[in-house]
């Protein structure tokens, strides 16, 4: 528990420097993704024992780390076609050596990830006004929904919501996480709509619909990725985070988290209306 906590002090702290650094230079937001996203694969890469295959692991971490960064250039066509020739090659002239299954366990994945994660800075480029907000959001929904249910299942959990898949994880936990991730997100969009950004117009039931289907899904996503670690008998995908595991177990939730916020604020926008 203390070391859950501390990190997430730790980790808080991290994530507000970020933003205040982008204030001057809004690329660190783009660093800041693609460096998540080749930790994240090179995790599960580890987790499913591909990660020695270094003719295919190797290009999945370089694609992780250069499509977030080039998306905004208009390469994410050519970057996703460049890294699929190379994968289909490698899987031809090693087929000795690497299996389909692994070719697909890590191209699928990486794919999903690295994709997935890079709508944080497709949602940051949306408003150049309110690039923060939309960055926080994205982080904190999925986050917010985590802690709530972990507090809640601990103090309140009695009934098991998937114990084949995750065991700690109740319904009481879920219910929870729900009711504080939509409360804490309305208390973040107050707190950028009239203290950080001065008197902005916050559509609240907006944010509130959004916040809770998006709750909905960070579940969704976590009991994704805790399938994987059932399947390879892994505890967490990596230790760079004591108390919580590595990266790509932080950040499972907001795989499924991010595209969602970024294809619903273009029907209900919550900044500015």
């Amino acid at each position: 528990m203390v070391k859950r906590i501390l990190s997430g002090i730790v980790g808080i702290t991290f994530i507000i420097s970020v933003i205040i650094l982008s204030g001057n230079f809004p690329v660190i937001i783009d660093v800041f993704v693609a460096a998540v996203c080749a930790i994240a694969v090179g995790e599960f890469a580890n987790a499913t024992k591909t990660l020695k295959l270094w003719q295919i692991s190797y290009p999945s971490m370089a694609f992780a780390v250069l499509y977030p960064m080039l998306m905004v250039y208009g390469a994410a066509l050519i970057t996703g076609y460049v890294y699929t020739a190379i994968m289909l090659s490698m899987m031809i002239f090693c087929h000795k050596k690497i299996s389909f299954r692994e070719f697909a366990y890590i191209y699928s994945m990486t794919v999903i990830i690295t994709v997935s994660l890079s709508t944080i800075i497709q949602m940051k480029n949306m408003d150049a006004s309110h690039p923060a907000f939309y960055f926080v959001l994205t982080l904190a929904l999925p986050w917010l929904a985590d802690a709530g249910a972990y507090f809640a299942g601990v103090t309140l959990g009695k009934h098991k919501l998937c114990p084949e898949i995750s065991p700690k994880k109740t319904i009481e936990g879920a219910i929870g996480g729900t009711i504080v991730c939509v409360l804490a997100t309305c208390g973040l969009g107050w707190l950028f709509a009239d203290v950080i950004y001065k008197n902005v117009q916050m559509n609240y039931i907006n944010l509130a619909v959004i916040s809770l289907i998006g709750s909905l899904l960070s579940i969704l996503g976590d009991l994704s990725f805790s399938i994987v670690k059932r399947t390879f008998d892994i505890k967490d995908y990596g230790n760079l985070i004591p108390g919580h595991g590595g990266v790509l177990d932080r950040f499972d939730s907001v795989v499924f988290v991010s595209p969602f916020l970024y294809i619903i604020m273009g029907y209900l926008p919550v900044m500015g209306v």
